[in-house]
């Protein structure tokens, strides 16, 4: 008696496969525009003129639908002489007729006959082919079809009829059948079938086993997810001769769920730490820079900024970007000098300013969070080219900034201007007065030595 699965590929209406239920979905194409819009299935009951050239304006391009081979099959089905009983024929020939539409039911017929039912949604059964040939022979004619239905039907009545070994033998090498039956696992979180199957395919699987681990973590259920993964981490990841890479991805993923779940437990659930549950490695590190007591370089664990972004092979360039925008929403700046400074290799005590992001989107971001002037100073004298520097500086309306860069360029008829725009008796006046002195002792030291 056939199971739930053929009942469904035997009814005659025309569906598509659903993973998400057991009872399965019409895949509807939209055919309009509006909220009114009809709609009809992928192998509806559409007729394949009304198809191709009905309301062609609105309705998706044919090639989208539908490939060139399988529209080869339907125009050639449409062609055949449907189970139609002529009139006037004699009993002994309408007898005939029904054996013959008898014996397609009862006796294997090709494999080529029987995909093309399946393909254009007519009922077939594929328990006549009992054989292992026939068996391996039906699905690389489902695979060479192109068409996923196709391949899902014949990869479950295999599973159904096949020993797990068999039929992962048959698996081991058509990766396109491995990849269909990994997204079917998947989509019904069916762990410990879709690891015992990667296990036994070996290494060159690897990549199916990362792609259904991604596929564990598309759901909602951060516990369910985190026992998920762990389990197929100890199944196979964890396991001698598995891809290193992969298994990093996944163990970091792994401790990133247990560090946000553990934060949630001793916080007592606060909104912070509420907010982080699931979300990403950079999300949790703009948490943890919030949190974290700056210059404490004795917290070698996930709690401090460098631990995490080290676990978590973080850039430099990110983890410079989110420290600087969190700090500077809280207008923490002091806590800048330990972000950017560096202690140098020779000598501890000497720091180094070091910066990975574009020095000049810092100093636009930093003017935008609303940075005191000397903290934008800072950013802008670490700006070699004067001309770069002047506009910059102007760009975000620093005058020491903007004084420093003309005294860069040796420029004394724009220093002098600039300065009779500045009020009398502001700092920022003294200030351009001072340079103006500066760059004249200068220029006479110049001139004393051309002298001589």
């Amino acid at each position: 008696m056939e199971s739930k699965d053929e009942d469904y590929w035997n009814d005659s209406t025309n569906k598509s496969f659903n993973f998400d239920e057991d009872d399965v979905a019409v895949l509807e194409v939209p055919s309009g525009h509006g909220a009114n819009s009809n709609k009809r299935s992928l192998f509806g009951e559409d007729t394949p003129s009304e198809v191709a050239y009905g309301n062609a304006q609105t309705e998706l391009p044919l090639h989208m639908i539908i490939s060139d081979e399988n529209l080869e099959l339907i125009l050639q089905e449409q062609s055949r002489n449907e189970m139609t009983i002529p009139k006037g024929i004699s009993l002994e020939e309408e007898v005939k007729l029904l054996r013959k539409k008898i014996q397609e039911f009862r006796y294997a017929p090709s494999t080529e006959s029987v995909l093309r039912k399946v393909i254009l949604g007519q009922p077939c059964s594929l328990e006549m082919f009992r054989s292992m040939s026939e068996k391996e022979q039906l699905l690389d004619q489902a695979i060479a079809s192109g068409s996923g239905n196709a391949i899902l039907k014949v990869l479950l009545f295999l599973d159904r009829t096949l020993k797990k070994k068999l039929f992962y033998s048959l698996l081991q090498m058509r990766p396109e059948a491995v990849h269909h039956y990994v997204n079917y696992l998947a989509l019904r979180l069916k762990v410990t079938e879709c690891t015992d199957l990667l296990v036994f395919l070996g290494r060159h699987h690897e990549a199916s086993l990362l792609q259904f681990s991604i596929f564990v973590c598309s759901t909602s259920n951060v516990e369910f997810k985190r026992q998920r993964l762990k389990k197929i981490y100890g199944d196979y990841f964890s396991q001698p001769g598995s891809n290193s890479f992969y298994a990093q991805l996944v163990a970091n993923y792994i401790n990133l769920l247990e560090y946000q779940s553990s934060e949630l437990h001793a916080t007592g659930g606060s909104k912070a730490a509420v907010e982080i549950q699931d979300k990403s490695v950079l999300e949790t590190l703009h948490y943890v820079c919030g949190k974290y007591k700056w210059g404490d370089t004795s917290l070698q664990t996930n709690d401090n900024p460098f631990k995490l972004a080290e676990n978590h092979q973080i850039s430099q360039a990110q983890f410079e970007w989110i420290a600087l925008n969190e700090r500077a929403k809280q207008q923490a700046w002091l806590d800048f000098d330990h972000i950017f400074e560096k202690k140098a290799w020779l000598n501890l005590k000497q720091k180094s300013f070091k910066l990975n992001i574009p020095i000049d989107r810092t100093i636009l971001r930093l003017h935008a969070l609303h940075a005191p002037e000397p903290v934008i100073n800072t950013f802008l004298a670490k700006v070699e080219d004067p001309q770069r520097r002047l506009a910059l500086a102007r760009r975000v309306n620093s005058k020491h900034g903007t004084i420093d860069a003309m005294v860069l360029l040796k420029d004394r008829a724009e220093l002098e201007a600039y300065r009779s725009t500045l009020e009398s008796g502001t700092e920022e006046r003294l200030y351009a007065e001072n340079a103006l002195k500066s760059l004249n002792n200068t220029w006479k030291s110049d001139a004393m030595k051309l002298i001589k």
